[in-house]
Order: structure tokens, then C-alpha cells, then sequence
């Protein structure tokens, strides 16, 4: 990654609201002078000539799984599938194409992108032996084959709290896991993958992000992934990763203890600890107030993990007294009442103990009841607008017309004073900065159905919640752009602001972070 002394001859809008053409002086990764570009002196060190290219603070993505990404990468894709021959058809591909050792793991497949039955394992079965797991687009789900099913006991065994191994009328299971019995009883059977191979990922992972203008992301990781994939190489990233821990079995002491002692810096930094609440909207397991309208009657979903059991307070407060940023994952509308109640009582924890106000982030807010709208108010609402492609195909029949008010309440949030943060949850969806602004902004499904009525919000709003907005969710400092601020920025074909997003998005011409170069997609004009 090249560093760059100087940037000319980039467009942006000047005091006064008309557009100009200015050069940006760097030095040790900061923004040292904005000059109009007449009045440039002679450029500093390496030179990015932006040829018109608009200029942007760079983009954050305030929910990433970092390293999981990286790996999906290496992985089979199922997005798109649209039928179970298609399914079985790349099966049988990748089956051929693997070592005869090693498992096969898929993500990305939905059963609305062929509007049938889920799959059970006979789809799996051209991979013979081998052990197979295929996640469902939302991760809240794995398919897996008899190898695995014999491995676990599935026969005998009962599903565990918060989870549930799918069945057939036969009482054998179908290889669908859902939520703990996916995260519990699955995930640690999964080979580890060396520690080289999760960096390798892990760096693909922010030259992928780059190249969609990200300089930097909320990552959702381990500690053991922290420590042991993502600090050795924190220099060699395309993005500054900002690190909310997932480890939240009670009690969490013992990781936090270790992250905590790691160094946090402008490059990699622990911010925060999330808990899960319920399951997705997908799978049917995000925790409802009322039953979902289809489906088996009186299902409400799930609330999951430290919800089930009654310990989110008592996880919240220890995550107060870190000083640390609570984070939940919230899709349903109880689960969002739930995390909400749970904010209240961290902040009157901190009250009692004489700490700072904590900086509650909710995590996807996919349904929220009007009355708990207003409790948002100076909160973080963490959305992820992406997710209305597909799950926008299937929310009237599962809210009903009247609970399709509470779906992405995007403006609403805005209007109570909830800071609106954005991101991707990749590899749930890809982290496609600019295909998000069009969806909050238009509010529509896969099949461009209009879902969100009056819910959606202005370019503006959307591309803050992409910028400042989620760099104060992160508790990063401003990029305006402004002297003194980190060189995290990005370059455009047009402005971002004037864009329809009807047809053709914007596109990234370039991205700096930290006054290096990260992606440059027509070979820039760069020398000393």
C-alpha cells in the first residue's frame, strides 16, 4: 500500500455550497492543509492525481464479521441458488474439487431465492462421506449431512435452549440447525483453520472492504481471533477494525481480561461487547411481541443465549464497568423492547457507580414497536439496510399489514434522535456502500417491490449514517474532511449527494486510509 504525500485536482463542494477543485496535503496519515487547487504549492512526497474524481470522508461499515468474511471468501457461495438442482449441482462441484480430507462449508443460500421448501440433507448427498455445512444467508441456520448428524448424536439428542434440530414427522432430523443448536452444537466441530490461513483472510477481507470505499469497520469477533489473526497483522490492514468482543458466556472476564490488555490504537482498537438477543427475520427465530403471521401457530420466535436465561443485565453491567460500548443484537420487536429495557438499566447502573452514561449500540432493529421508537433517542440504532433486499420479499406475509409499519423504521428512528449507524453484517451481505444508500432511500425488495413507505430516508441521512454517523458509533474521530483530521477518504465518479440511485450507483475510484493507498481502480496517476 502506497502512501501519498498529495491529493490534486479532487472536486468536492466548497464553503459557499458551489463545487471546486482542491489538493490535500498528508503527512504521517493526517490531513496537514486543504488548498483550492490554484493556490497548491509544490505537492509533498508520492502524488494521487484524483482527475476530477469527487471527495469524500471514507466510508465505515459499523457491522462486519471480519475474519468470517475473510474466510467466506475461500468458501463455496450459494447466494442466488434458485433451485435444488442448482444446490445439488454446485454440491457436486465443489465435492470434486476438494481434498478428500477436508470438509466442505458453504454459505449464502435462502430458500425465497427459489421460492420453495427448505432443504433438508438429502441435497448433500452427491458429497457422499464427507462432512458438510451449509449456512444460510442469515448464519442463524446450517444445513449439514449425515456425517455430521452421527458426529453430534442428532438422533438422540434433544435440541438445546434457544436453538432447535429441525425434524421430520418421522422424528429424524432433517440437517437443518437452527441458532444454538447451529452455534453450539455445529461450530465446534468445524476444523480451526491455521493461523496463517485466518490472516491471509483476514487481509483479503480489507482490500475486499476497500474497494467499496471502506476504511473502516465495527468488527463482531472473538478474542481469540483478535489476538491471535488480527493484532499480529493490525499494520498490514486496508481498514482500521474497531473490535466489539462476541465471547459472552457468563462470566466474561477472562477474554475481556486479555483484550484488554492488547494494544488499542488508531488501527485496531476494542470498543465494545455484544450479546445476542434472538435469532433473524428469515429464519422465523427473531424474538416477536405478537406471533409471526405465518408459519406454525403461537410462534414468537426466540430469544436466545444470555436472553433465554435472564442474564443480559448482568452482562450489561459488566460491560459497563469496563467502560466498554454494549452491543445487541436485536431483530425482532421484543428483542429490541428487551435490549431497550437493557439499556436502561446499564445507564442507571453507571448512575449508581458514578461512571459515564454508556453508549448503547442496538444491532439491526429490523421491528420495533411505535412505543419503544421514542426510547431510542440518543442511542445507537446499528442498521443494515441491505438486508430489506431479501427480507423485504417476505415481511408482509410474515408481519401482516399492520406490523408493517414497525419494519426498518429508519426515519422514524431519525425523528426520535436515534443515531443512525450503518453497515453490511458481511458476508451476510456484501459490504456495498452505495447499493445500501440506495435501499434506505428507496426502501426496496430484491424484486424492487417498494416496502418501507414513508420509512425511508434522504441521500444525505443515509450517506452521514455511512460516514460520521457510524464513526461516532464506533467512538472514532470526525474525517469532515478537515486539517488535522485521519486520511481516510475516498474518491468518486460523481458526487455521492446528487445521485439518483435509480440506475448506475456511484463508483469508487479510489480509497485512502490513513494516507495510504488501499484501492485505486483505474491506476491513478501516482508518483513522486
Amino acid at each position: 500500500m502506497q502512501t501519498v504525500g498529495t491529493i490534486r485536482n479532487a472536486r468536492t463542494h466548497g464553503p459557499d455550497g458551489r463545487e471546486q477543485v482542491i489538493a490535500i496535503e498528508i503527512e504521517d496519515g493526517r490531513i496537514a492543509a486543504i488548498t483550492p487547487q490554484d493556490d497548491a504549492t509544490d505537492p509533498r512526497g508520492n502524488v494521487l492525481d484524483a482527475n476530477g474524481g469527487w471527495l469524500s470522508p471514507g466510508f465505515v461499515d459499523a457491522h462486519v464479521h471480519h475474519v468470517m468474511s475473510g474466510l467466506a471468501l475461500q468458501q463455496l457461495d450459494l447466494t442466488g441458488v434458485g433451485s435444488r438442482a442448482d444446490f445439488e449441482a454446485r454440491i457436486a462441484a465443489e465435492h470434486a474439487r476438494l481434498p478428500a480430507d477436508a470438509w466442505l462449508l458453504a454459505d449464502g443460500w435462502l430458500e425465497a431465492d427459489w421460492e420453495g421448501e427448505l432443504p433438508e440433507k438429502s441435497w448433500l448427498a452427491a458429497a457422499g462421506d464427507r462432512p458438510v455445512a451449509c449456512w444460510k444467508r442469515d448464519h442463524h441456520a446450517v444445513l449439514v449431512n449425515d456425517p455430521i448428524l452421527q458426529m453430534l448424536g442428532a438422533r438422540d439428542l434433544a435440541s438445546p435452549p434457544g436453538g432447535e434440530i429441525v425434524r421430520d414427522r418421522d422424528g429424524s432430523p432433517t440437517g437443518l440447525m437452527l441458532e444454538a443448536a447451529a452455534w453450539e452444537l455445529v461450530i465446534p466441530r468445524i476444523p480451526t483453520p491455521p493461523v496463517q490461513v485466518r490472516r491471509d483472510a483476514a487481509l483479503a477481507a480489507g482490500r475486499a472492504l476497500a474497494a467499496y470505499g471502506v476504511v473502516a469497520v465495527g468488527a463482531m469477533e472473538y478474542a481469540d481471533e483478535v489476538l491471535e489473526v488480527l493484532d499480529p497483522i493490525r499494520d498490514d490492514m486496508a481498514v482500521r477494525i474497531m473490535v466489539t468482543m462476541l465471547d459472552r458466556e457468563l462470566p466474561i472476564d477472562e477474554p475481556l481480561a486479555r483484550l484488554q490488555a492488547m494494544r488499542s490504537d488508531e488501527r485496531l482498537a476494542l470498543i465494545g461487547c455484544k450479546a445476542f438477543l434472538d435469532g433473524t427475520f428469515g429464519s422465523r427465530t427473531a424474538a416477536m411481541l405478537e406471533p409471526w403471521s405465518d408459519g406454525p401457530e403461537h410462534n414468537l420466535g426466540l430469544l436466545v443465549e444470555l436472553a433465554e436465561r435472564g442474564e443480559v443485565n448482568a452482562w450489561i453491567e459488566r460491560v459497563v464497568d469496563a467502560n466498554l460500548s454494549p452491543s445487541m443484537h436485536a431483530i425482532g420487536d421484543r428483542a429490541a423492547r428487551l435490549a431497550l429495557d437493557a439499556a436502561d438499566h446499564a445507564e442507571q447502573h453507571a448512575a449508581d457507580r458514578g461512571l459515564a452514561p454508556p453508549w448503547v449500540r442496538i444491532e439491526h432493529c429490523q421491528a420495533v414497536h411505535p412505543d419503544d421508537v421514542p426510547r431510542f433517542a440518543s442511542r445507537v440504532a446499528s442498521m443494515q439496510p441491505l438486508h430489506i433486499l431479501d427480507d423485504g420479499r417476505v415481511a408482509h406475509d410474515r408481519l401482516g399489514a399492520d406490523r408493517m409499519p414497525r419494519f426498518f423504521p429508519f426515519k422514524p428512528l431519525q425523528d426520535a434522535g436515534a443515531l443512525l449507524a450503518f453497515g453490511s453484517d458481511w458476508p451476510i451481505a456484501e459490504p456495498d456502500v452505495m447499493a445500501g444508500i440506495r435501499a434506505a432511500v428507496h426502501g426496496c425488495d430484491l424484486n424492487g417491490r417498494p416496502v418501507l413507505d414513508d420509512r425511508t430516508i434522504d441521500v444525505e441521512t443515509a450517506l452521514k449514517a455511512w460516514t460520521h454517523d457510524a464513526r461516532r458509533a464506533l467512538r472514532m474521530p470526525p474525517v469532515t474532511p478537515a486539517a488535522g483530521d485521519q486520511a481516510d477518504l475516498v474518491l468518486l465518479d460523481r458526487c455521492p449527494l446528487n445521485a439518483t440511485y435509480d440506475g448506475e450507483l456511484p463508483r469508487v475510484l479510489a480509497t485512502v486510509m490513513d494516507g495510504r493507498i488501499t484501492y485505486d481502480a483505474l491506476n491513478m496517476d501516482t508518483k513522486a
